[in-house]
């Protein structure tokens, strides 16, 4: 698990930490009052468990003792990762406020997950800092059958637990987006968890929020839970607000709304026993559109404010005229542009193609100069080339190099250097650059790139490692593949929310790069190839590259299918 106290974004199926305060969470099992249990049906002994078991929610809602894991009159039904599980039934009415407890004990670690009409799904592990006790409190976004699972962090733990089930009338206070919001967090009426105030307001799908929790009297916690179970949460921001007079241990929520619906917002206190007065201020930037016959909107849609465009320069060589040919590295080129276009993210006249005999020093040095004049201060640019690359000794009297070696790219005429490229790309006056290198020794690029702010590396392989070409995916290279697959929508992904952040864009790639080790290192192998380097600097995980523009329907764009790959070899 993160720090409790670091920034963090979390979705659907992620592993949240809804605020309550500190519960002991040793000692024996607990045990169910008789009084509020409520009767299960049950398989007869040695009779499989083949479905959720009906749970009917009384007044007060429910309460259930039941021992997980194998037993006389249960098999220890298993998911598909192992974890043993209890499934219950639920018939949940829409507006209804429940909270879902299952308290820990002697090192059971429990886990539970709310699945619902539409795609819901919410999962909670930990409910607040410094438990196990596992938590979700919500309204159901309509009326329909839910299926509840208890199951335990751990793959294969057992033990004894209870589910307690209790309902609370009421969403919450509607706020109208941009509106600020003077409440106050008092005391629960449960002292095992701290107060809430609950909220709830209206968006657009793909408007962009911004949720801040501001208090002189305790450390906040907010916390957004979308329409389908999306959730998102932030206890210390580490900003001090416009203005510098707010406090680091405010809670800010930045988000994209999947969907159109309403989003609930829960304030809550890092501390036990935190309570006063708090603001809650939101902002709303409008989904960014296209319409039919656009290849991307009108407006602004790049960088943290979303007020730049993107512009790429794309080079790739497979025919070389005096190095080895190689498979797949001018379609990288190629295939990056044509996913930027599907994606709505750029149109032809924002791009530098060049492939092949086009790549050579002058034409790629002038496309990089054609960026450095055309791009504006909330733009995004990208650098990519995919081809060979080598080594070379540093001039004399250079010591800039700890190696003594200067990297360079391979051009379709000869080499440029790390030194002649990075100063290039220093002329670049955008809010970001990314320079994406897929050749041999490209790691040893970011130590002269990745000096100043607002720049990000991406290197197939580290400076003294040979990189190469990717014909199982049919791609010139490995990162050439899984940076086009990103850029195309699959890099959206924590959460799947149409926003694509910085650290999104290099999880996904080094995930993938990791996932295809052996596809680069076969068993047997002897030369060590393709260990990927990147380099983020000043620009930190949550930073926004860009949104991903939605259709006139306002639907979450779905992956665009196309092939994006090179002919069989």
């Amino acid at each position: 698990m993160s720090s409790p106290r670091a920034r963090t974004f979390l979705a659907t199926a992620m592993l949240s930490s809804l605020t309550a305060p500190v519960v002991a969470s040793c000692g024996a099992a607990p045990v169910a009052d008789e009084s509020t249990m409520v009767a299960v049906d049950r398989p007869p002994p040695d009779a499989p468990v083949t479905g959720p078991r009906p749970l009917a929610l009384g007044p007060t809602g429910a309460e259930v003792s039941a021992m997980l894991g194998p037993g006389p009159t249960d098999p220890g039904e298993r998911d598909d990762s192992g974890r043993f599980v209890h499934r219950y039934a639920l018939s949940l009415a829409e507006g209804t406020r429940l909270r879902f407890h299952v308290p820990s004990y002697d090192g059971f670690d429990p886990m539970i997950r709310l699945e619902g009409p539409n795609g819901f799904q919410i999962t909670n592990d930990d409910a607040f800092p410094h438990t196990l006790d596992a938590l979700l409190e919500l309204s159901p976004p309509v009326s329909g059958e839910y299926v509840l699972t208890v199951t335990t962090a751990p793959i294969g733990q057992t033990g004894q637990y209870v589910l307690r089930i209790s309902p609370n009338a009421g969403t919450g206070e509607a706020v109208t987006l941009g509106q600020r919001v003077q409440s106050s967090l008092g005391a629960s009426a449960d002292p095992a968890f701290p107060g809430r105030s609950f909220h709830t307001f209206e968006a657009q799908g793909g408007a962009v929020i911004r949720v801040r929790v501001t208090s002189r009297d305790f450390d906040t916690i907010a916390t957004v839970i979308g329409p389908n179970g999306q959730l998102w949460v932030n206890d210390d921001a580490n900003d001090l607000g416009a203005d510098g007079s707010e406090r680091a241990l405010d809670s800010t929520v930045e988000m994209s709304a999947p969907v159109t619906g309403t989003y609930q917002v829960v304030v809550s206190s890092y501390a036990p026993q935190g309570r006063g007065a708090f603001a809650l201020t939101t902002s709303m930037r409008p989904p960014v559109t296209y319409v039919a016959g656009e290849t991307v909107p009108r407006g602004g849609f790049a960088g943290t404010q979303g007020q730049g465009r993107i512009l790429g320069l794309y080079g790739g060589i497979t025919a070389y005229q005096s190095n080895a040919q190689l498979y797949g590295c001018a379609d990288d080129a190629t295939l990056l542009g044509e996913a930027m276009r599907a994606a709505h993210l750029q149109r032809v006249d924002e791009q530098i193609v060049l492939t092949d005999a086009q790549v050579t020093r002058a034409q790629f040095l002038e496309g990089v100069r054609t960026l450095a004049r055309r791009a504006q201060p909330n733009d995004v640019v990208l650098v990519f080339f995919s081809g060979h690359g080598n080594v070379q000794p540093v001039a004399q009297g250079d010591a800039s190099e700890l190696d003594g070696l200067d990297e360079t790219i391979i051009l379709f005429d000869g080499p440029v250097t790390d030194n002649d490229l990075a100063s290039e790309l220093s002329q670049i006056h955008a809010e970001n650059v990314i320079l994406a290198l897929d050749t041999c020794h490209s790691g040893g690029f970011a130590d002269d790139w990745v000096r100043a702010p607002g720049r990000v590396g991406l290197f197939s392989s580290d400076g003294d490692v040979l990189s190469d070409t990717a014909e199982p995916r049919r791609a010139g290279g490995y990162l050439s593949w899984y940076l086009r697959r990103g850029v195309l929508g699959e890099a959206d992904y924590k959460p799947h929310d149409g926003v694509l952040h910085a650290g999104e864009f290099t999880d996904y790639l080094l995930e993938g790069m990791v996932r295809d080790h052996r596809l680069m290192n076969p068993d047997g192998s002897v030369d060590p190839s393709q260990r990927f380097v990147l380099a983020r600097g000043g620009v930190v995980w949550d930073d926004v590259l860009w949104v991903y523009p939605r259709g006139e329907d306002l639907a979450l764009p779905e992956v665009p299918p196309n092939t994006l790959e090179s002919p069989a070899p």
